[in-house]
């Protein structure tokens, strides 16, 4: 019975703060200035950490219709080549087995053509029947396509003195990653290039505010959004930049802390001018001979010095207090009088 007579008596101890504006006669010979809360269109805002990653589909795949029994790389993963530059050497029989392979084929691919247009003035005249070309024909574009799925390869490949020893070649210039044992019936990867204009910034924004940033800024560059993605995961949404610059210093694979911005109308104050009451931010907005207390939401930072908070007509070029901030606080909650 005591406790709860002690608890319900410090209940009533305790400051009621309903009060809501603060008389400026009150303040004595406080200094007072104010600011108008200036508009901003762009806030900007840590986010998350940023990887420098592939956009997705810009992987050139290095696919070879044959698995080789070793590959052995000659440059680093990740490493920058040039177009025609080896990158690994293949060895085994099954290399061989490809060379003789790609000589049998172009051969059979220049007897069935070679028949194919023999033929073919002989069909337009009537001579044979339509089967016998249709037999022609069909043996020709076979052999084109098994030709060809080997010339795909051989355009990348260099051969060596030795029959069971070949080279992959740079298709083109990028960064070369080496393959993680990915095959399929018909081919096994080798490897991937990336072109340079393909590393981009990812990161990760809250979905609501996914459709409003515009740029993704580092330490060393500030880079547009190209993309955002559609698919939300607990809540956030990724965001892919623009091409990284030179200037931005950034490799495949690093991650890097970067800030948001946002296209967000909002007013920027100065952050002395922001208080809390009752656990709400707040600021003093001068109206007559009047402190008004007005309550606000923070969205973000400008420089060290301002807070961008969300606009609102009550604040819209309004003179917002700047200076001696908690002691009109003080007063407000009436811890004293001004003399």
């Amino acid at each position: 019975m005591k406790l709860f007579t002690f608890v319900f008596t410090s209940l009533f101890l305790l400051p009621a703060i309903a009060q809501t504006e603060v008389p400026i006669d009150s303040l004595g010979k406080l200094n007072l200035t104010y600011v108008n809360a200036a508009p901003s269109q762009s806030v900007q805002k840590a986010v998350s950490t940023g990887i420098v990653a592939p956009f997705p589909g810009s992987q050139l795949h290095l696919m070879a219709p044959m698995t080789p029994q070793q590959v052995q790389y000659l440059v680093a993963d990740g490493t920058a080549v040039s177009k025609g530059q080896r990158l690994a050497m293949l060895k085994g029989s099954e290399v061989h087995h490809f060379t003789e392979n790609l000589k049998a084929k172009t051969a059979l691919l220049k007897i069935s053509q070679k028949r194919f247009n023999a033929n073919k003035p002989l069909f337009e005249a009537n001579a044979i029947s339509q089967s016998s070309w249709f037999s022609i024909t069909q043996a020709y574009y076979d052999a084109k396509l098994a030709w060809g799925h080997l010339d795909h390869f051989a355009e990348m490949f260099e051969s060596d003195e030795d029959d069971d020893i070949g080279y992959l070649l740079a298709p083109e210039a990028g960064l070369f990653l080496y393959a993680n044992g990915e095959k399929d019936a018909e081919a096994t990867r080798l490897g991937s290039i990336i072109s340079n204009n393909s590393l981009r910034i990812k990161t990760m924004v809250s979905a609501d505010e996914a459709s409003l940033i515009s740029s993704i800024e580092t330490a060393n560059c500030q880079v547009q959004v190209a993309r955002t993605d559609a698919i939300v995961n607990e809540y956030l949404a990724s965001v892919w930049s623009e091409p990284l610059p030179k200037s931005c210093n950034l490799k495949l694979g690093q991650r890097a802390q970067v800030s948001g911005h946002f296209q967000l109308k909002a007013l920027k104050i100065p952050a002395q001018s922001v208080f809390y009451l009752n656990g709400q931010s707040s600021v003093f907005v001068r109206s007559g001979n009047v402190l008004n207390v007005v309550s606000v939401e923070v969205v973000g930072q400008s420089g060290a010095d301002a807070l961008l908070i969300k606009a609102t007509p009550q604040l819209n070029n309004q003179p917002v207090l700047s200076s001696s901030v908690s002691a009109v606080q003080g007063v407000l909650i009436g811890l004293g009088e001004m003399e």
